[in-house]
């Protein structure tokens, strides 16, 4: 009887170790599997933040130029308003989801892009207040790009792979 004993302390061992390191491996494969999921989430929150940001700058610096040229392109106009439009609600959107995908620092910019000061219709020209707009938009869309950066850990060196 003596005998089995060191055969059945090791099979033992054996049993406990592969439990453990199925147990742990398992573990360990459903955080990667939960973290991979929510980078994607917070990478295609600024994806469609980053391309709401787009659309509000062409409309606004097309309607600047429209409007310091005298010139304007209809088609193209109607196109881009309603571009405008939905990108516009896509950023009051992701403004008011805020923190919850996206990092505070972005929801801080999309904060700030919302509460800017407009510039009065009937002080200015409108190619100024598209213009200001424009530089609204931009200062944003680099500050997003920055923060998602950032928040998605992506080095500059890994975008040129």
């Amino acid at each position: 009887m003596q005998q089995y004993i060191p055969i059945f302390i090791a099979g033992l061992i054996g049993i406990i170790t592969t439990v453990a390191a199925a147990f742990l491996s398992a573990k360990w494969a459903v955080q990667q599997a939960i973290q991979q999921k929510w980078w994607e989430r917070k990478e295609s929150a600024y994806i469609e933040i980053i391309e709401a940001l787009h659309d509000l700058l062409r409309y606004s610096s097309m309607c600047a130029e429209e409007n310091s040229t005298g010139t304007a392109d209809h088609r193209k106009n109607s196109e881009f308003s309603g571009r405008y439009s939905e990108a516009y609600w896509k950023i009051q959107k992701m403004t008011d989801i805020g923190a919850f995908v996206i990092s505070d620092a972005a929801a801080g910019i999309l904060s700030k892009l919302r509460d800017k000061p407009p510039l009065e219709w009937n002080d200015n020209p409108p190619w100024e207040i598209y213009g200001a707009d424009c530089a609204h938009y931009r200062d944003a869309l680099e500050d997003i790009k920055r923060c998602a950066m950032k928040d998605l850990k992506i080095k500059t060196g890994d975008l040129s792979r």
